[in-house]
């Protein structure tokens, strides 16, 4: 019996990128609200972002992108694939 090979995301999850890192956006979170949220934002596949600050005790995640500040929580990060530029 063959063993079935599990479907691997692209990149690593954003709650998983260090502190002052630069990072490509891969893929975003496969639901219309959260796409829609997060586009309102300016989080965007393939859009270029700077990891700024990371709260403690499963804070938010703050980014920079497109010259704006902005807050994600942890567990919509968990959802976002990024790639570490």
């Amino acid at each position: 019996m063959a063993a079935k090979v599990a479907a691997r995301k692209p990149g690593v999850s954003l709650d998983r990128v260090p502190n002052n890192t630069e990072i490509e956006i891969v893929a975003l979170p496969n639901d219309v609200e959260h796409m829609r949220m997060l586009g309102q934002l300016g989080i965007r596949e393939q859009e270029r972002a700077h990891v700024r600050a990371i709260a403690p005790l499963g804070g938010p995640i703050l980014l920079e992108i497109g010259g704006s500040a902005v807050a994600i929580a942890r567990g919509v990060a968990k959802r976002i694939r990024v790639r570490v530029i």
